[in-house]
């Protein structure tokens, strides 16, 4: 007997009335990452963006959308031309720095004038040169329909956002066999970049850790929130988003939720600290992780795991970040 689709929907709810849940429903998609430049008046513009797509083969057509309290709305809802910078898996940053509140985004980093007068940047996977075609009224967005003039492609693999977080696309194990998987994974080893390493490691590492977060009733983006608050209380959702590697609407979500459940308390001067049932939550979450890393550790020498560690804390010390705080990206989906 089939059952209904409503039976089994865990959430549901007028998008009109709850904005935060129709925007974790859409973050359910699965996208790339871009970053649209232009220049125009002699300012240049850059925002971080997922809510692009192609539109056309004949004529060669795109489309994205700006939010219209975008500081750059105003350059880009008047500029003849724009850029659209497809995001490789190690440009996280980039799109961090493009979605901060930085008054010069291009000044940390490498670019140049392309061929039709935007700026276009080093590095990317992509790049798709374009003139405004059309623009089209979206509720709080504008839509901007472009028209492709020079596309260019690039080695390396693409940046993915989904949930709220960044990722990287790779086959998926039903489409391989397991001899082969493994195979795989023992050959390839060697010849694999440190940077997709790192990523599927903490990709796999967190799914297999998934079910202790679902247990305590808790999302990552939530988890997160209470741990950095457990190590230092009175943050603002700005200093929780920057800790935390989120995007601020993901992070205001998260805390929203939490506040809802009296996990968090809110200050009138709008800082976060922990209520005693969130502290609670927080420890339980604890013992959980400490359990969980002894199962993944099982069967490596203390020498091994020694050097991992160093290893990985000298290259964070390495890469601890000096740019200002992420807010969001410019789309309507997260």
């Amino acid at each position: 007997m089939k059952t209904s689709a409503s039976a089994m929907v865990p959430e549901e709810g007028n998008p009109a009335i709850d904005r935060r849940g129709f925007r974790q429903c859409l973050g359910q998609f699965a996208t790339g990452v871009t970053v649209m430049t232009a220049e125009t008046g002699g300012h240049r513009a850059g925002v971080t963006a997922n809510s692009f797509s192609s539109v056309s083969l004949d004529p060669p057509l795109i489309l994205w959308s700006i939010s219209k309290t975008s500081r750059s709305f105003q350059a880009f809802a008047e500029a003849r031309h724009f850029a659209v910078n497809i995001l490789g898996q190690d440009q996280i940053r980039l799109s961090q720095i493009f979605s901060s509140s930085e008054a010069d985004k291009f000044a940390e980093v490498e670019w140049s004038i392309g061929r039709h007068g935007s700026p276009v940047l080093d590095g990317v996977t992509a790049l798709l040169e374009c003139e405004r075609e059309a623009v089209y009224e979206g509720g709080d967005h504008l839509i901007i329909v472009g028209r492709v003039l020079r596309f260019a492609t690039f080695e390396g693999e693409p940046l993915i956002f989904a949930q709220g977080k960044y990722g990287v696309a790779e086959s998926h194990p039903s489409l391989r066999s397991l001899p082969e998987a493994a195979g795989e994974a023992t050959s390839d080893a060697a010849e694999e970049s440190l940077m997709s390493l790192l990523f599927r490691t903490y990709h796999y590492v967190s799914l297999n850790f998934e079910d202790h977060r679902r247990a305590e009733g808790l999302t990552q983006a939530q988890a997160r929130v209470l741990a950095a608050l457990y190590d230092a209380a009175g943050q603002t959702t700005d200093d929780l988003a920057r800790t935390i590697y989120l995007g601020k609407r993901d992070t205001e979500d998260a805390v929203a939720d939490l506040a809802e459940r009296s996990f968090v308390t809110i200050s009138p001067k709008r800082t976060i600290s922990l209520s005693s049932g969130g502290r609670k939550r927080r420890e339980a979450m604890l013992a959980r992780a400490t359990e969980f890393e002894e199962e993944q550790l099982a069967g490596l020498t203390r020498e091994e795991i020694v050097k991992a560690k160093k290893f990985l804390s000298r290259l964070i010390s390495r890469n601890i970040p000096t740019w200002g705080t992420e807010q969001h990206m410019e789309t309507s989906r997260r």
